[in-house]
């Protein structure tokens, strides 16, 4: 799991616009304990021209949420064997720009399970981008439009906690091994 850490710099995404993120400082601080059942399930997605809402193609922040619903859904499936009702989220945070022409990681793994609630952790990771959206030179680049780079390290673009929903009579047990300990309260 990546943590946000402490010390905050600007880090330029291209010459109009640039974000703070948190960069850490000290390597040894220590790490948020991060508690998961089963496995995380991350899905892949570039952002394409159709996922533009906003001027200079930057990309509307209910696209993550719609993306985590996707995530959320698997891990539902994984766990106990239905797509789920998404109840809603808490503590959603937009903590940099996503740009069509990203590549995104969307991450998502339960933290808690109730009787029919689920409990998840969510985060849209920017793993690639344009190259003309850094401070890079393109002065020796052929053709600037289609140039991309990786993030090294990715960006944290968003996270949020969502609750999910499957009634007792629609739960069909693990249906994937990482699974297979999941416990409702009351199950020995």
């Amino acid at each position: 799991l990546r943590n946000l850490p402490s010390k905050t710099e600007n880090i330029p995404v291209n010459n109009r616009y640039s974000f703070s993120m948190k960069k850490s400082a000290n390597l040894n601080e220590k790490k948020e304990e991060m508690i998961m059942v089963g496995k995380k399930v991350v899905h892949h997605l570039m952002m394409s021209a159709k996922d533009a809402h906003y001027v200079g193609g930057l990309v509307n922040g209910a696209r993550i949420v719609e993306q985590w619903g996707d995530v959320g859904t698997e891990l539902m499936v994984y766990v106990d064997g239905d797509i789920s009702l998404f109840l809603g989220y808490e503590k959603v945070e937009f903590l940099a720009p996503v740009y069509v022409g990203d590549f995104m990681e969307y991450h998502g793994w339960i933290e808690k399970v109730g009787n029919q609630s689920y409990t998840c952790r969510f985060e849209a990771w920017k793993v690639a981008t344009q190259l003309d959206r850094t401070d890079a030179d393109l002065s020796g680049v052929a053709t600037p439009e289609t140039a991309a780079t990786a993030c090294e390290p990715p960006v944290l673009c968003g996270r949020a906690t969502g609750s999910l929903y499957i009634a007792k009579k629609d739960q069909r047990g693990p249906q994937e091994s990482s699974f297979k300990d999941r416990k409702h309260p009351g199950e020995e």
